[in-house]
């Protein structure tokens, strides 16, 4: 940096703290100079970049001052909004619009408002033309700015923010403007609609606990990780939705086609909750290299692949009437890479069809058991079937299961179960209390084994319910059960002493970047220092959200 721009800088920052800029004039020339500086930091393109620029350690200082550059922009803009409302800009005569637009305006002299019809209708009209942008993006932004800072009455009367607590947090530096905004707009969508000559009113929709749902929201914003954030407040938002709706839940379940679109047949599939754990259990199954049914459905997809497709129907190969030739033509010779969603699709179809084959070959073999000379396979042996088997824990209390409570259990994918969803789901499960497992099993076993058994890794499973790092959203079905001592190091298996992790966290934990230690029986894990410079033992909280 040369000198005199380093001079440059210095003052202008000291002139920023002397005091706050006292004249339009200053106020436009500030802001003016943001898109230069933007422009100065940027590289007209790639290949001009200055050779500091290919530091990784600027381009990782960098993206946190834009990532703050960014936040500080969108509370400018919703401001602004509220600037184009608050002062009536839409009323403003064409001579002094033009003024504005070419910088040529005298700030000293009165404004000049239109005597008789303004040249814009209302606010948005102009920013929406003011800006080039869209009219309902315009509209956005005059709604945010009612939510976040002041709203108004048909007289232009002045009324405090809608949300008074996203306010606050709107206002805060150090939090993300576009989290509050989308939470308000959520929440202004659950609000009765006021009537046109209405006087502006705060919040007025309540929480299930009787709060103002703005109160829970705020609070449930207060979670340091952003992916558990984001879910706490949308299960929050969703349950209010849900109280607020006239339909009934299990009256909308069922799997629907939406048609055709792109190549692919679209299918929506809505499903209550007890349910949805089934499902989701189904499909991590059918999906998760480790279970049987998983590898099974894997090993169907890789040889599909490698025959081009050819044994897409559960028969096997291609019919009579189609040569080798036409059937390896009919299939594309290369395949886009599957999508995880891909890959739970094909576990699933795949293992429909392993299935309904090794089911008619079992049905084939009890047809003909009397004749032994018949018969494919001895008596005593079954095929092997890898069957889904679908498991369902919920974790309540004993409240919640007698139906005293306001809260309700909760599956081990997240979801929510109510009175009736959880009775229904005892009287077709087997209850496992989580002392000391469902038939007593003790849940330390020392060095007698290293891996884990099933009814210990349940205990984990429970307690833990997926990877133990906050911000991580793998499911528990694909996550390993990591010995906080080392085996290697004299660990021992039991559950004290042990954490679910995933394949990722897992090996990090390994290399030493993330430390995992015990605290007082619940496993807790401390960050790198760059992420966390508190170091304080943290737990994974994205598991324990409610479901949406």
């Amino acid at each position: 940096m040369s000198t005199s721009l380093r001079a440059a800088i210095t003052a202008l920052a000291q002139a920023l703290k002397a005091g706050p800029v006292s004249s339009a004039e200053d106020a436009l020339a500030l802001a003016a100079l943001i898109p230069a500086l933007h422009q100065h930091l940027v590289p007209a393109a790639p290949t001009g970049a200055q050779e500091f620029m290919l530091d990784p350690r600027y381009a990782l200082a960098m993206a946190s001052f834009a990532e703050s550059a960014g936040h500080q922009a969108l509370r400018t803009q919703i401001y602004a909004a509220h600037l184009i409302e608050d002062s009536a800009a839409h009323t403003l005569t064409s001579d002094e619009l033009d003024a504005v637009r070419a910088g040529t305006t005298d700030f000293s002299t009165p404004v000049e408002r239109s005597a008789a019809r303004p040249c814009f209708a209302n606010p948005t009209a102009l920013l929406a033309a003011w800006l080039h942008t869209g009219f309902f993006e315009a509209k956005r932004r005059i709604q945010d700015a009612h939510h976040v800072i002041g709203q108004y009455d048909y007289q232009h009367q002045s009324y405090p923010a809608q949300y008074p607590l996203m306010a606050q947090r709107f206002n805060d530096q150090t939090r993300p403007p576009g989290e509050v905004l989308a939470a308000a707009r959520r929440m202004s969508a659950l609000e009765p609609k006021r009537e046109e000559f209405a006087i502006p009113t705060p919040s007025s929709v309540l929480a299930e606990n009787g709060e103002l749902l703005e109160a829970e929201v705020y609070r449930q914003m207060e979670e340091p990780d952003p992916g558990t954030r984001r879910k706490l407040v949308s299960s929050c938002l969703k349950e209010a939705k849900n109280r607020t709706a006239k339909k009934r839940p299990e009256a909308e379940e069922g799997i629907f086609r939406r048609g055709e679109r792109d190549g692919l047949v679209h299918y929506d599939v809505a499903l209550r909750p007890v349910r949805a754990e089934l499902f989701e259990s189904s499909i991590a199954q059918s999906d998760n290299p480790r279970s049987e049914a998983g590898q099974a459905a894997r090993e169907a997809s890789e040889a599909n692949e490698e025959h081009g497709g050819e044994f897409d129907q559960v028969g096997g190969a291609h019919p009579d009437f189609v040569t080798d030739e036409e059937a390896a033509a009919s299939h594309e010779p290369d395949r886009a890479p599957l999508s995880p969603a891909a890959r739970r699709l094909n576990g699933m179809m795949n293992l429909m069809q392993i299935n309904a084959r090794r089911l008619r070959e079992l049905l084939e073999a009890t047809r003909n058991r009397r004749s032994a000379s018949e018969n494919s396979q001895p008596e005593h042996q079954e095929p092997n079937i890898p069957l889904i088997k679908p498991q369902v824990v919920v974790m309540m209390s004993l409240d919640e299961l007698e139906g005293r409570a306001k809260t309700h259990g909760i599956t081990s994918h997240g979801f929510k179960l109510n009175a009736t969803d959880l009775r229904q789901a005892l009287a077709n499960a087997q209850i496992i209390p989580m002392v000391l497992g469902g038939k007593g099993e003790i849940l330390d076993i020392g060095r007698s084994q290293r891996k884990h058994p099933k009814y210990m890794r349940l205990g984990v499973t429970v307690r833990d319910r997926g990877c133990l790092v906050p911000g991580c959203t793998m499911d528990p079905e694909r996550c390993n059960i990591h010995h906080i001592e080392f085996w290697s190091a004299g660990g021992v298996t039991a559950v004290y002493w042990s954490a679910m992790l995933c394949d990722t966290h897992h090996h990090d934990v390994h290399t030493g970047l993330i430390k995992v230690i015990p605290d007082g029986g619940v496993p807790k894990v401390i960050l790198p220092a760059f992420m966390d410079p508190a170091q304080k033992p943290v737990r994974n909280s994205y598991h324990m959200a409610k479901a949406a």
